[in-house]
């Protein structure tokens, strides 16, 4: 009866998983290909059947080749050892002074290729004059097709791709694939008349109506399975509450916001130069259709002050960036890169109006960034933002708020190193102690708002601010070395569902 009863709980593409490993054990890739489902239909299956003891799954760590950005780049254009040598093989025969000036690649990305290809005898350098060896075309082609393969997931030569490596067109990443193999109970299980029943999992107005003679799938209402699977506060949800009560303790009150934020307020108003590396699509997420709205009082300060700069004194004076603002880029819709554009909202909304009333803000709240993936790095990822204003702030005032709240979380090894933003000054990065890393690593950011930032609010006092990397401090307290262990596919669901995990907090 008790496997009835587990056979009720399996929908289609349970069976589906189930019914693969009983020919023998498979990745997950594995099982995608044999029973036709997706990535996340197979591991969430797989999970399920796991807390029925159906399943065993183990995490069998690799290794896998990626390409760079440098790398996906080149994917599209060609290497440039491959595009030097078509562009001799067009020509017939070129002099260098031809490369360099017609080609339309870097000059280091031309030089280099020309090493590689005379290094290997491909081209032939005739009295100045460069030429191919029609009989190492192949070699050229192979090596440039290495990055499709790379691509699609297939193999390719390693050794013969070690520069490559250098170069920074390809990386090595460790990779998890989880191996699921049929446990006893799994094979009784299959081997149940019951399992080949067909049982109705969806409903449907056609099967609500004509439900004589189905059988539907049941929920169990025994209290162990229900307990395997039902839902908890993950660790990084009483995590961010916990910090919020630790803010909440040292006076703060939370600000609220939006994910999506206009271009101005993400960058402008920030002092942000309109041609910085940070607002280009490599790096932010913009939106396409709808505008946002901007007070134009402030716009028009902000512009002046971006063109010509300011002066309230002799010793306290800027000429800004002695260049055209250009209003048209102001109203674009992006995710927001950081929180801080919440708190210059509140800057304008809050302080600029009760100039007298000293005032100290913070959030927890997500930002988004359009960068590749790794141990230290999400394209998600929650920011724990503070703001203070009141008379007479200092630096000592800021690193002191730093230090009492990386005290009340527990985590007491931390430094701090000065640094440059375009909206801070001082500006202070704050870097703490990795165990299991074996190295500092930045966990925030930190500084005092430049006058450029709070004249347009009429702000003359002091502001101190920062920023910290919510995920990465998590990692810290969980002693974890990769950040990613708390997302996706890969993520321990027991640790992050443990509520023991709340251990970790320390008192307030």
């Amino acid at each position: 009866m008790e496997d009835e009863n587990t056979i009720r709980l399996l929908n289609k593409a349970d069976k589906q998983v189930l019914r693969s490993l009983e020919k023998g054990d498979k990745f997950s890739d594995e099982l995608e290909l044999s029973t036709g489902l997706e990535r996340s239909a197979v591991i969430n299956s797989g999970r399920k059947m796991l807390s029925l003891d159906l399943v065993k799954m183990d995490g069998i760590t690799g290794e896998e080749i990626l390409l760079t950005e440098l790398g996906k780049k080149y994917l599209s254009e060609g290497l440039p050892e491959y595009r030097v040598f078509e562009f001799i093989k067009r020509n017939g025969s070129v002099e260098y002074r031809q490369i360099f000036s017609d080609i339309g690649m870097e000059k280091d990305e031309i030089s280099a290729a020309i090493g590689y290809l005379k290094k290997y005898s491909i081209i032939i350098d005739r009295g100045g004059k460069l030429t191919t060896d029609k009989d190492k075309e192949k070699q050229i082609y192979g090596r440039n097709s290495m990055l499709s393969q790379i691509k699609e997931g297939k193999s390719i030569d390693e050794g013969s791709a070690d520069d490559l490596f250098k170069r920074g067109i390809l990386e090595r990443m460790s990779k998890l694939r989880e191996k699921f193999s049929i446990t006893s109970a799994g094979n009784r299980v299959i081997n149940n008349k019951e399992f080949n029943v067909d049982l109705v999992d969806v409903l449907s107005s056609e099967n609500i109506k004509e439900w004589e003679g189905l059988k539907f799938r049941e929920y169990s209402r025994n209290p162990e399975i229900l307990n395997s699977l039902s839902g908890k506060l993950n660790v990084k949800t009483m995590f961010s509450s916990f910090i919020k009560d630790v803010m909440v303790s040292m006076g703060f009150k939370e600000m609220h916001s939006n994910y999506v934020e206009s271009v101005f307020w993400n960058f402008d108003v920030m002092m942000f130069r309109q041609d910085h590396p940070d607002r280009d699509i490599q790096d932010t997420v913009h939106l396409l259709g709808g505008e946002g709205k901007i007070p134009n009082d402030v716009l028009s300060k902000v512009k002046k002050i971006y063109e010509t700069g300011f002066r309230l004194s002799k010793y306290n004076e800027s000429t800004g960036y002695q260049r055209e603002f250009d209003e048209s880029k102001c109203n674009s819709l992006i995710m927001r890169g950081h929180t801080t554009a919440t708190t210059f909202r509140y800057i304008y909304d809050v302080i600029s109006k009760n100039k007298d009333q000293p005032v100290k803000l913070f959030s927890v709240d997500k930002s988004f960034r359009n960068e590749t993936m790794d141990s230290t790095h999400l394209l998600e990822l929650y920011q724990i933002e503070g703001v203070v204003y009141g008379d007479n702030l200092t630096v000592a005032d800021l690193i002191g708020y730093i230090k009492q709240f990386y005290s009340k979380i527990g985590i007491e090894k931390i430094r701090l190193k000065p640094t440059y933003n375009p909206y801070t000054e001082p500006s202070l990065e704050i870097q703490a102690f990795s165990p299991k890393l074996k190295r500092w690593i930045e966990v925030g950011n930190s500084g005092v708002f430049r006058p450029e930032t709070l004249l347009p609010f009429g702000i003359t006092k002091n502001v101190v601010a920062w920023g910290f990397g919510m995920e990465r401090m998590l990692n810290l307290k969980l002693e974890m070395a990769d950040i990613r262990d708390l997302y996706g596919a890969y993520t321990d669901i027991d640790l992050l569902r443990d509520l023991e995990s709340a251990k970790i907090f320390s008192e307030i």
